[in-house]
């Protein structure tokens, strides 16, 4: 490369690293004057440093330059997985919406797919801006659009992963019932996202959600308050107390209810204090039922959040393990009651420890085993979904696991049943194939026996293990990308536009980067920075 392409492909590189990090392309004059600084600090004594300052003058990083290179690395990331989708056999998409900072609903798709070398790859593809009305007809049409505009196959679109609101699980003009039609294939698999499902199962019933609402109502008048909000904090302070505030609650938050009673329950001695010197009248402060129902509360949403926090994260992206941990959750949640009703509170230490602060109190438990019955039951109700399928699936873990019975509930993907049973059979009476399992199983890379089964011989199972790994079981990812979007649209950066947001956000979440050496190869002539004031 000649010095102006050297100059111009660190300018991508710096582009890149901003947009990683979702700063504001402004910052890279502030990079460039850094950078700058440093070298005639560093290289001062060196004979050529005057030549190394020329060079790193000629840097473009003008925020509209930086606007324009951010444009062709998404681009570049966006064309690469255009192409392996358009190659694909089949691919799965995981969708969700929120409203930006500007009351834009922002629509954003994840993609899952096999690639040509036999690797499951997750990707964004795409932030859709829904400016109109958001229904589940609006949402169909966007989607047909944006996939005819990309020359994408939408027939090749196996399952779907929503979050659950009617607009998209609709029975008649949702989503999701629109998509079947639209494909005419009923056999589209469609799932509410399993982190949802966990969140929306913890109801309270009226005996429990007032205990929550007057929870919440002690710590609004704690923090909405200026005033009493440092009175607090200089009181726990004095107490030498183990935390330093209360949590605010929001509703919205998967974890926020359970790390509230948490921090409530954690400090009552404290609160208790300070409400009597702000002759704040609270009487259920003083009431042992109260704190009882309070204890539990904790102690259960304790329990519920470490089910989530298990449920999110890429570690969890395969649909087996989620499936597992919501359903053996089920089974712990038989296990509580049955703790409870022999008065063992080994599971609950919140109550354990205000029985032993109250060892005069009558330790009756009858209506936190009824919330946890009443919680199991919901569950039950719940994953009916993921439940059909929780044994078929297992395919992917162990073949050796399942009947010809469960294998046949995957025809839905499109394959005969007589043909998968054939090759279940002929894969479970392969003594080879099954030590190379064993083998891979040991060093945990058990999913990757997949690529080591002959596809000539077993075609529709691999077919079948490749569509299960390709699953979304939660809509976490578009979770996740929304807040790197409320990041990156706040209120300093509200004019930007959904373009520049969508590219941001997709140099950003990219597992793939972008490829600057094929950009620069189509670059027709390069340029080096005119800019003077940094040099």
């Amino acid at each position: 490369m000649n010095k102006n392409e050297l100059t111009t492909k660190a300018s991508y590189q710096v582009t890149e690293i901003l947009a990683q990090k979702m700063k504001p392309f402004s910052d890279a004059e502030i990079v460039k004057e850094c950078v700058v600084t440093v070298c005639k600090t560093l290289f001062s004594h060196l004979p050529n440093s005057k030549q190394i300052l020329d060079e790193v003058s000629k840097l473009q990083l003008s925020d509209s330059t930086c606007m324009r290179r951010s444009q062709d690395l998404a681009a570049n990331i966006a064309l690469n997985i255009t192409d392996e989708l358009q190659q694909s056999k089949y691919f799965s998409l995981a969708l969700d919406s929120s409203t930006d900072i500007t009351s834009i609903s922002q629509l954003l798709l994840f993609v899952k797919y096999v690639s040509k070398d036999c690797v499951v790859k997750e990707h964004f593809l795409g932030m859709i801006p829904m400016t109109g009305q958001t229904r589940g007809v609006d949402y169909l049409n966007t989607i047909v659009s944006f996939f005819n505009e990309r020359s994408i196959d939408l027939k090749k679109v196996f399952s779907v992963c929503t979050d659950g609101c009617p607009s998209m699980l609709g029975r008649n003009i949702g989503f999701v019932q629109l998509l079947k039609k639209h494909l005419e294939n009923d056999n589209l698999l469609s799932f509410h996202c399993i982190i949802h499902q966990e969140s929306l199962a913890v109801k309270f019933g009226e005996n429990f959600s007032c205990v929550m609402k007057q929870v919440v109502k002690i710590v609004n008048f704690i923090r909405s308050n200026e005033l009493n909000r440092r009175t607090f904090q200089e009181f726990l302070k004095e107490l030498i107390s183990q935390y330093g505030d209360v949590l605010y609650h929001t509703e919205v938050r998967w974890l926020s209810k359970g790390k509230v009673l948490e921090r409530f329950f954690s400090i009552r001695h404290e609160i208790t204090l300070f409400l009597a010197t702000k002759e704040k009248e609270y009487p259920d402060v003083y009431d042992f039922s109260w704190w009882l129902k309070v204890a539990f509360l904790t102690d259960t949403m304790c329990i519920m959040n470490e089910t989530l926090t298990r449920l999110q994260g890429h570690y969890n992206n395969i649909v087996t393990k989620m499936i597992s941990i919501v359903f053996s959750q089920e089974q712990k949640l038989n296990m509580y009651i049955e703790e409870l009703s022999n008065s063992d509170y080994s599971s609950f230490p919140s109550v354990k420890t205000l029985f032993h602060e109250n060892p005069d109190e009558s330790q009756d438990v009858s209506d936190l085993i009824k919330l946890l019955t009443d919680l199991k039951n919901e569950m039950s109700l719940r994953f009916s979904d993921f439940r059909k399928y929780q044994e078929p699936f297992r395919l992917v873990e162990n073949p050796w696991s399942i009947t010809t019975a469960n294998i046949a509930h995957l025809s839905v993907f499109g394959y005969e049943a007589r043909d998968l049973k054939n090759e279940l059979i002929d894969l479970q009476h392969d003594t080879e194939l099954k030590s190379v399992f064993e083998e891979k199983k040991k060093n945990k890379a058990h999913y990757e026996f997949w690529k080591a089964v002959e596809k000539d011989k077993f075609p529709n199972l691999i077919d079948c293990a490749q569509k299960i790994l390709c699953v979304f079981a939660s809509t976490y990812v578009c979770e996740s990308t929304f807040s790197k979007l409320k990041f990156i649209k706040n209120k300093y950066r509200s004019r930007l536009t959904s373009e520049n947001v969508e590219n941001i956000l997709r140099i950003s979440v990219s597992s793939q980067p972008a490829n600057i050496d094929a950009i620069l190869e189509s670059c027709e002539r390069f340029r080096h920075s005119t800019s003077t004031n940094v040099s």
